[in-house]
C-alpha cells in the first residue's frame, strides 16, 4: 500500500510546485501579457484543439501551440457540418481552450455538463502516433483495459472499478458518432478505430442508461469523426513507422483523407482510408517463430453531407474495418519473458464490421428534430489452439468460433433551441433490433493416425458449423454450442432542465424501456452427449424486462468561474438466455437477469487566473445490484454460464488540473488522479464452490490511477517545436472475483517530440514518440488454469518507438 501511495504521490508532487509558482507570480507581477498576439474567437474543431476534461484526464493548450489560441473548440458529431467561426473581441491572456461536445445529444460546453467527461483531441492522438484503444485508455485515470491475450473475447474497458469479467457482457459501451456499436449480448467484435481524422474521443464516466440504454452500464467511449467541410477542399495524409526496439518487430502505417465540396458549397464528401501493419513482440518458442502476435488492419470511412438551406442538414456515413490477428499475445511465464512454448499451432483470428448511418436534421424556431437510422454488421472468426490444456506437446485440442450479428437502430429525437430561456428539453424514441448467430466448437486429434471410432460414438460427433468447417478439418468435433438469438429494445427518453435565477439549474430525465431476448441454444458433440443420455439437445429462451432509468442533477454556479453539481443517475445491462445448457447431472440457470447501477456524484469545476488554470474534483458512490458474473461448474463437468450475485458498492474520488504558467511562455501541465474502492455487498458461492465473502474486492478495480503530462512548445522561425513527457500509474487489482492473482500495479513514462509548421504551410509535421520508455512488464491480465494447462499472462506492450510524418493542404 505504501508503494501505491508513493507512486501516486510522485505524479502529483509537481502540482504543488506549479501552484506555488503561479501564486507567487500572481502576487509579484501584474497581469501577464502574452506575446503571441490577439487570439481569434470561437473556432471549430477543424482549427485544431487541445484535449479537455471535466474531472478526468485533460491537456492544456500551450500558449504558443497552434491549438492554444482557441477560446472554444466546437466538436462536430459525425453528422454535423462545420461552418465558419464568428469573431469575438481579442484578448492577450493565454487561456485553456474550452471544448463543446455533443455527448449529451446536444451541443454543450463540456465544463457545464453535470457529469465527468474526458475529451481527448484527435490532433493530439495523431501527433503521438496513437493507434488503438489501449493507448487511449492509458491517458484517462479511472479507466483501465484488460486483454485476455488468449482469443475469443474482446478487450474489456473498466470505468471506476465496474468491470466486466471474462465471458460477461460489457459494462462500458462504444459509440461512433451517434451509432451504438457494442453488442449487448455475447460481444466479440470491438470498434477500436484508427484515430486518424477523428475530431475527439470522449470518455463518459458513470451510468448512461437515460440517453444510451443498456450498453452503458457505467460509461461510454465515443469516437467523433471529423465532419465534412462545405467551403474547403482539404487533403490530409500520414505515414508512420512503429517498432519495438530489442523486443519485437516493426511495421508501417499510412492513411489519407480528402474533403471535396460541391454543389455551390452546399454539399461535401469526406473520404478516409488507412492501412496498419501492427508489429508483434511475443515469441512462439515451440515452433521457433518470433513476434507472432502481429496484426494487419485496414479501414475506409466516408461521410456525404448536404445542407440545402439553413433549415436542413442531411448526411450519410458508411464505414468498414477489418483486423487480422496472426496469433495470440499471451505469455506462459510471470518472469517478464515475452514468449510462450505450449502452443503447437498458431491461433489466427479475423474481425470485421460494416456500418451505415443516415442522419436528417430539421431546424425549427423552437428547436431541432433529428432522425438517426443506422445499420451495423459484424463478423468474427477464430481458430484457437487449445492443446495447452493437456500439456501442449501435441495438437490434441482446438476451438473454433464463428460469430456474426446484424443490428438495425432507429432514433428520433427533438431538442430545444439553444436560446437564453429558462427551459431546456430533449425528448426521443429509440428502437434497436439485433440478430446474433454464434457457433463455438471444440475439435480433437488433428493430424494423428486414424483410429477406429465405435459406431455408437461416431454418431455422437457433431457436424461443424459452416463457418468452422475449414478450421476443424481433419478433427473430431467433440463439442458444439450454437446460439441463434434476437434481441430488441424499445425506449422513450427525455430530459428537462430549468434555470432558477442566475445561479441555479435543475435537470430531471428518464428512459422507459422494454427489452426482450428470444431464440434457441443447441448443443451437440461427444462431450455434451455423454452428459445427456447420449443425445444432443436444444432449448428455447425468452427473457423480457421492463424498466425505467431515471436521472436527476442540480447545479449551482455562484460565478462564471465556479460551478458545483450533484447528479444521481441509473444505468442497466441486458439480461437474457444462457449461451450454455444444463445436463442431467449438472444444472445451470436457464436465464440471467439484467443488472443495474446507481451513481451518486458530487463535483466542482473551477477556473482561475483568466482561464490559465482549471481545477476540478468529484466524489462518487456506486451501488450495483444483481451484478452479472461468469461462473464455471465444478469438475468433472465444467459448464460456463452467467449468474447474478448480490451486488457491489464502489466509492471514489477524482481530481484534475490543467495549468498554463505565466512565468514561461509555452509551458503546460496536466495532472489527473483517481481513487476507487469497490467491494461486494453480499456473500455468494462461485460455480466452483469457492465462497466469496462480503467485502471482497471487485476484480480489475485498482485503488489508484494517475496521469501527469508536462509539455513545452516554442516558435522557431516558421515552426512550432515542442516536447511532452507523460507519467502514468495504475495500481494493482484482483484478476477475478475469487482473486486468484494480482494484475496491473505498474507505472510508465512516455516522451513525445514534434515539429509543426505554421498554419498554411505545405511542410509536413514530424513527430517522434517513445512509449513505455523504461520498458516495464506490467500485467494486463492473468488467467489461472488447473494443471497441466498452466496460467497465462498478458503483458502490456514493451518499449516502442514511433516515427510519424503527416501533413495537410
Amino acid at each position: 500500500m505504501m508503494k501505491s501511495h508513493r507512486f501516486a504521490g510522485s505524479s502529483l508532487l509537481l502540482v504543488a510546485v506549479m501552484l506555488s509558482s503561479v501564486a507567487w507570480a500572481q502576487d509579484a507581477a501584474p497581469a501577464p501579457v502574452a506575446e503571441q498576439g490577439p487570439q481569434p474567437g470561437p473556432a471549430t474543431a477543424d482549427d485544431g484543439g487541445a484535449a479537455a476534461s471535466t474531472g478526468a484526464a485533460s491537456t492544456a493548450a500551450a500558449p504558443t501551440a497552434p491549438d492554444a489560441n482557441l477560446d472554444v473548440i466546437a466538436v462536430p458529431s459525425a453528422q454535423t457540418v462545420t461552418t465558419p467561426a464568428t469573431e469575438e473581441p481579442a484578448t492577450n491572456d493565454a487561456q485553456i481552450a474550452e471544448v463543446v461536445v455533443t455527448a449529451t445529444k446536444r451541443a454543450q460546453p463540456v465544463r457545464e455538463i453535470p457529469a465527468t467527461i474526458a475529451v481527448l483531441s484527435g490532433e493530439k492522438l495523431e501527433r503521438e502516433g496513437v493507434q488503438n484503444i489501449e493507448q487511449i485508455v492509458a491517458m484517462v485515470p479511472g479507466v483501465n483495459l484488460t486483454d485476455e491475450g488468449t482469443g475469443g473475447t474482446p478487450k474489456r474497458v473498466t470505468i471506476r472499478g465496474i468491470s466486466a469479467g471474462t465471458g460477461t457482457n460489457l459494462t462500458t459501451g462504444t459509440l461512433i458518432g451517434d451509432i451504438p456499436f457494442s453488442d449487448p449480448f455475447a460481444p466479440k467484435v470491438q470498434l477500436d478505430p484508427n484515430p486518424f481524422d477523428i475530431a475527439t474521443v470522449e470518455v463518459l464516466k458513470g451510468p448512461q442508461g437515460t440517453l444510451f440504454g443498456g450498453t452503458g452500464l457505467n460509461g461510454m467511449i465515443r469516437y467523433v469523426p471529423e465532419a465534412p467541410e462545405l467551403d474547403r477542399f482539404h487533403v490530409k495524409y500520414y505515414t508512420q513507422f512503429a517498432s519495438y526496439p530489442g523486443n519485437g518487430d516493426s511495421g508501417w502505417n499510412y492513411g489519407a483523407m480528402i474533403n471535396v465540396p460541391f454543389a455551390d458549397n452546399t454539399a461535401a464528401l469526406r473520404l478516409v482510408g488507412f492501412h496498419r501493419d501492427q508489429p508483434g513482440y511475443v515469441d512462439d518458442t515451440y515452433n521457433d517463430r518470433r513476434d507472432v502476435n502481429s496484426a494487419l488492419q485496414y479501414g475506409l470511412r466516408g461521410i456525404l453531407a448536404w445542407q440545402p438551406d439553413e433549415r436542413w442538414k442531411i448526411s450519410l456515413m458508411g464505414a468498414m474495418q477489418r483486423t487480422d490477428d496472426y496469433d495470440l499475445s499471451y505469455a506462459d511465464n510471470p518472469d517478464g519473458r515475452l514468449e510462450h512454448g505450449n502452443s503447437p499451432r498458431p491461433s489466427p483470428g479475423e474481425s470485421r464490421y460494416v456500418l451505415g448511418n443516415l442522419a436528417i436534421e430539421r431546424d425549427f424556431d423552437w428547436g431541432d428534430v433529428i432522425s438517426q437510422t443506422s445499420y451495423v454488421q459484424k463478423n468474427f472468426n477464430i481458430f484457437l489452439e487449445a492443446s495447452r490444456a493437456v500439456g501442449g506437446q501435441l495438437p490434441l485440442l482446438s476451438g473454433a468460433d464463428d460469430n456474426h450479428s446484424k443490428s438495425v437502430i432507429q432514433e428520433l429525437r427533438a431538442v430545444s433551441a439553444p436560446d437564453d430561456g429558462p427551459w431546456k428539453w430533449l425528448a426521443g424514441a429509440f428502437y434497436y433490433d439485433m440478430n446474433l448467430y454464434d457457433c463455438a466448437e471444440a475439435g480433437a486429434a488433428q493430424d494423428l493416425p486414424t483410429l477406429p471410432v465405435p459406431e455408437i460414438l461416431n454418431g455422437l460427433l457433431a457436424n461443424p458449423c459452416p463457418g468452422n468447417a475449414g478450421k476443424l478439418s481433419g478433427q473430431l468435433d467433440i463439442a458444439q454450442l450454437l446460439g441463434d438469438l434476437e434481441l430488441q429494445e424499445q425506449a422513450l427518453f427525455g430530459e428537462l432542465t430549468r434555470e432558477f435565477g442566475e445561479h441555479w439549474e435543475a435537470t430531471l430525465g428518464a428512459r422507459a424501456y422494454r427489452i426482450r431476448t428470444t431464440g434457441t441454444v443447441s448443443f451437440a458433440g461427444l462431450i455434451y452427449a455423454l452428459q445427456n443420455n447420449l443425445m444432443a439437445g436444444e432449448h428455447s429462451g425468452d427473457a423480457s424486462e421492463n424498466g425505467i432509468s431515471p436521472k436527476a442533477s442540480i447545479v449551482y454556479h455562484p460565478s462564471k468561474d465556479l460551478r458545483f453539481y450533484f447528479t444521481a443517475s441509473r444505468g442497466f445491462r441486458f439480461g437474457g438466455p444462457q449461451l450454455a445448457s444444463s445436463t442431467p447431472t449438472t444444472k445451470i440457470p436457464e436465464t440471467y437477469k439484467s443488472d443495474s447501477l446507481w451513481n451518486y456524484e458530487l463535483g466542482v469545476r473551477s477556473d482561475w487566473f483568466r482561464h490559465a488554470l482549471i481545477a476540478d474534483a468529484s466524489i462518487y458512490l456506486l451501488d450495483w445490484k444483481n451484478a452479472q458474473v461468469y461462473q464455471m461448474t465444478s469438475p468433472p463437468v465444467s459448464i460456463g454460464y452467467l449468474d447474478n450475485v448480490g451486488g457491489a458498492r464502489g466509492k471514489g474520488a477524482e481530481v484534475s488540473l490543467s495549468y498554463l504558467p505565466p512565468f514561461l511562455d509555452g509551458l503546460s501541465l496536466d495532472v489527473a488522479a483517481s481513487w476507487n474502492r469497490t467491494r461486494t455487498t453480499a456473500a455468494f458461492t462461485a460455480g466452483d464452490g469457492t465462497v466469496v465473502p462480503v467485502g471482497s474486492p471487485w476484480p480489475l478495480a485498482p485503488r489508484w490511477q494517475t496521469s501527469t503530462t508536462l509539455a513545452y512548445v516554442q516558435p522557431v522561425l516558421s515552426w512550432q517545436l515542442g516536447a511532452s513527457v507523460r507519467h502514468t500509474y495504475l495500481g494493482d487489482a484482483c484478476n477475478t472475483i475469487t482473486c486468484t492473482a494480482r494484475v496491473f500495479g505498474y507505472q510508465t513514462w512516455d516522451v513525445n517530440l514534434f515539429a509543426t509548421p505554421d498554419e498554411g504551410s505545405y511542410w509536413p509535421q514530424l513527430s517522434v514518440t517513445l512509449a513505455n520508455l523504461t520498458d516495464k512488464r506490467g500485467f494486463s491480465n492473468i488467467t489461472t488454469n488447473p494443471a497441466p494447462a498452466g496460467d497465462t499472462y498478458d503483458y502490456i506492450a514493451p518499449r516502442s518507438l514511433v516515427l510519424r510524418l503527416s501533413g495537410n493542404f
